[in-house]
């Protein structure tokens, strides 16, 4: 039993930098909840500009939403408005396989040697107060074979996202983040 003890602050120890060492992974989606075009996403005087920690979620109460039964937006508007801030943001819009779904043709993002990775984007509107950007990332090895890729990196995330977030928000657009960030800032709001 004395040898068990002995190794808990070891077990601790590695367990703790393991942790620290571990990438940060995100979910493959975001959502955006639509708003008129133009209307200001926060509330000028309230946010300090330079925090850091000041995110989309935690003003969106400062925000004037329009209930869901009283929707603004046609569902070919809502498609009009997908594909501007994607063209906006730099992507190409390319024919989608449903009516319903906008699609951005693939971009490489990075390249590491036997292979390169490459992202798609669709959109999709969902009840028409929110709309979901799915992102399919890839490697795409010199031999030309795609293999996809389950999860999008921290790093990743921020390289893709960086002008579609600033796009879709003059399109009215505004982006609440995927379900973990959502709960996240529900429990600091506690």
């Amino acid at each position: 039993m004395g040898c068990s003890v002995n190794r808990l602050p070891f077990i601790l120890l590695v367990a703790s930098f393991l942790a620290g060492c571990s990438p940060t992974l995100s979910p493959l989606y975001r959502d955006y909840e639509v708003r008129e075009p133009g209307l200001a996403a926060v509330d000028e005087g309230s946010v300090d500009v330079g925090d850091a920690n000041a995110s989309n979620a935690s003003n969106a109460s400062n925000v004037d939403t329009v209930p869901a039964d009283e929707s603004f937006v046609d569902d070919a508007e809502l498609l009009d408005r997908i594909r501007l801030g994607l063209e906006n943001a730099g992507w190409t819009v390319i024919d989608s396989i449903t009516d319903n779904v906008v699609t951005a043709e693939s971009r490489q993002f990075r390249e590491w040697g036997i292979y390169s990775i490459e992202v798609e984007l669709e959109v999709a509107p969902v009840g028409g107060d929110y709309v979901r950007l799915m992102i399919h990332p890839f490697r795409k090895f010199f031999t030309g074979k795609r293999r996809k890729i389950g999860y999008l990196r921290g790093s990743l995330a921020r390289v893709v996202l960086k002008d579609l977030h600033a796009s879709f928000e003059e399109e009215g657009l505004h982006n609440i983040g995927f379900m973990q960030s959502r709960d996240r800032e529900a429990l600091r709001g506690k």
